[in-house]
This record gives structure tokens, sequence and C-alpha cells, in this order.
């Protein structure tokens, strides 16, 4: 019955992170005449950086959830290495598919710096998922 429970709790979660990652694919390609305009030098880091940091947790939640509780290392590595292979996927794709956008190398860092954030986060809030 635990086990049935613990499945039920991860199915949401597993919804939002695949909702929310193909949102931001989606918003990541959008031409850039459609975005807001920010006027801020450096604001779009962050928001790259929160985006990475959301998305990040959503899919350790996940796992997190599905996994009793637990997660590895190697899982968590493996995690990090495909939000960094997806965000240079998006960049190396502003930059050739969409005519407005442009591949910008500080974005990928920002993504990867979001990440990083995200894991240390989840690393210090996991155990209170428990309850």
């Amino acid at each position: 019955m635990l086990h049935t429970k613990r499945l039920l709790a991860a199915k949401p979660i597993l919804f939002l992170a695949i909702l929310y990652s193909c949102f931001i694919s989606v918003l990541f390609l959008l031409p850039g005449q459609d975005l807001p305009k920010i006027s801020l030098t450096g604001l779009d880091k962050i928001v790259h950086s929160l985006i990475y940091f959301m998305l990040v947790n959503l899919w350790l939640c996940y796992f997190y959830i599905k996994m009793d509780f637990q997660i590895s290392n190697k899982l968590v590595l493996i995690l990090l290495l495909s939000a960094l292979f997806y965000g240079i996927i998006v960049e190396i794709l502003q930059g050739t598919v969409t005519g407005t956008r442009s591949a910008d190398i500080l974005d990928v860092a920002a993504n990867l710096i979001g990440s990083l954030l995200g894991i240390f986060f989840f690393k210090q809030v996991k155990n209170k998922l428990k309850t």
C-alpha cells in the first residue's frame, strides 16, 4: 500500500516537471520580439538561473519521491549533466533555428549556476518532503 501511495504522490510532480520542461522549451525558442524587454543588464542571466533552479528542483523532487525518499549522487549528476546538455542544445537552436535570437555562452553558464544552486537547495530541504 505504501508503494502505491508513493507512486501516486509522484505522478502530479512528474506531470508538473514535464509541463514545465515543455513550457520553457517553447519559451526559449520564441522569437525575441515576442518576449518582454529586459532593461537591466544581467537580469536575463538571473532569469535563466531561476528557470533552471526550478527545472532541476522539479525533477529532483519527482525522483526523490519515486525512489522512496532517497536519491543517489549518481542520479543527481545525471540530472545536472542533462540540464547542462539541454541548455546547450537550446542555445544552439536559438542561434540556428530562430531568426531573432542568438546563442549566448553566458546563458549556458547562468543555466549551470541555476542548476547547481537548485541541487544545493534541494539537498538542504529534501528531508522536509518526507512528512
